[in-house]
């Protein structure tokens, strides 16, 4: 079927003339970017910029100048995509000879309007229809679950819920419950709590909060059951899908740290999300790639015999930890290892001290206390 190269990280719209703007520098080629490339199903369009790119997110760059595919909707599974360079050694991307034969009418019926797939939407979807990290004070203010009517602990979908607080004038509410505490490495502090979304609930009638009648909300779905003091927030179709990210490098000296994995899992890569610890404050945005390293483990070399610090005796580590403090010459026998590159994350929501990012690449696990900064 020829279904077009899918999907979007998110709505990311571009119209004809690439309504959202990319790095204007020269792009770089991979020194082992293939002469072609067949598309195929399940591509996305970052797939294929980082076959041939160094910097993945310049890719509008690779079809400026061709008019054949002007407008990346065009692509399918089968194009032959060729790369070459312009007079002044810009490298483009044409379109070859179709590889495999797809069925016009469904092309006929693909929409030519809709977005253009960059990256797998179902990896953040959830991200970005409903919030996900909240403040204590935030959470201190919301209306919350007091209970339902047939006396139980856990309401499921199709259980009436009442509800303590001003619901104002929205029909439909996610249910969250407060989760982990995202912890910044560096001071300690609470930046936020997960919000972990439980269910979806329709408004049955609003009450009267200031005589203490309380409101009436029904489940209409439902993730986990429902409990007393699990908060309400409205959901308001859309609110949280951008138009489009404007993806570029991070330019700041920013350095922070991934804090969090909402899945709770050791090791992410490519299309998983992360959580990190800096927010708008620090003057990120969605849209911004960073680069994650991790350090590698320091080494005592005391005279018995090269070991990781973690693994060396009592002493060797009070030796090594005082000539690591005091003593910056290797030959001294304690080799504070450097970071070294793991991948990349693109920012696609970003709250006042917290962020969240998808993995777009990486050549090993990525695991929570990496570092991220600005692309080098």
């Amino acid at each position: 079927m020829a279904v077009l190269i899918r999907t979007l990280l998110v709505c990311v719209a571009l119209s004809f003339n690439f309504a959202f703007t990319v790095l204007a520098d020269t792009i770089s080629v991979r020194p082992d970017a293939p002469k072609e490339y067949v598309v195929k199903e399940g591509d996305t369009l970052w797939d294929i910029a980082s076959i041939f790119l160094n910097d993945p997110w310049k890719w509008p760059e690779l079809w400026k100048l061709n008019p054949q595919v002007q407008n990346p909707d065009l692509i399918y599974p089968g194009d032959n995509l060729i790369l070459t360079f312009t007079p002044s050694g810009e490298p483009v991307l044409v379109m070859g000879k179709k590889v495999l034969k797809l069925s016009p009418q469904k092309r006929i019926t693909h929409k030519r309007e809709e977005p253009i797939p960059l990256l797998p939407l179902n990896s953040i979807k959830p991200f970005l229809s409903y919030e996900q990290t909240l403040e204590r004070d935030v959470i201190e203010e919301l209306p919350y679950v007091l209970g339902t009517d047939r006396a139980i602990k856990r309401a499921l979908p199709g259980d009436m819920l009442y509800i303590k607080g001003d619901l104002g004038a929205e029909r439909r509410f996610a249910v969250y419950r407060k989760g982990k505490k995202y912890i910044d490495p560096e001071s300690e502090d609470t930046l936020g709590y997960e919000a972990v979304l439980v269910a979806v609930a329709n408004l049955i009638t609003t009450g009267d909060p200031e005589n203490g009648i309380p409101a009436k909300v029904m489940i209409e779905s439902a993730k986990q059951e429902v409990r007393a003091s699990d908060v309400l927030l409205p959901i308001r179709e859309g609110q949280d899908l951008p138009a489009f990210f404007r993806m570029r490098p991070l330019e700041s000296e920013m350095i922070g740290s991934i804090i969090a994995t909402p899945t709770d899992v050791a090791g992410v890569s490519k299309y998983d999300v992360v959580v990190i610890n800096k927010g708008f404050i620090h003057d990120v945005a969605p849209g911004h790639i960073l680069d994650v390293s991790r350090k590698s483990p320091t080494v005592v070399d005391q005279g018995l015999g090269p070991k990781y610090l973690e693994d060396a005796t009592r002493y060797e580590k009070f030796v090594g930890q005082v000539k690591n403090w005091f003593q910056s010459d290797e030959n001294k026998g304690v080799y504070d290892m450097p970071y070294e590159a793991v991948g990349q994350i693109m920012l696609f929501k970003v709250y006042e001290r917290v962020s969240y990012g998808i993995i777009t690449d990486n050549d090993r696990p990525i695991y929570v206390g990496d570092k991220i900064q600005a692309p080098k």
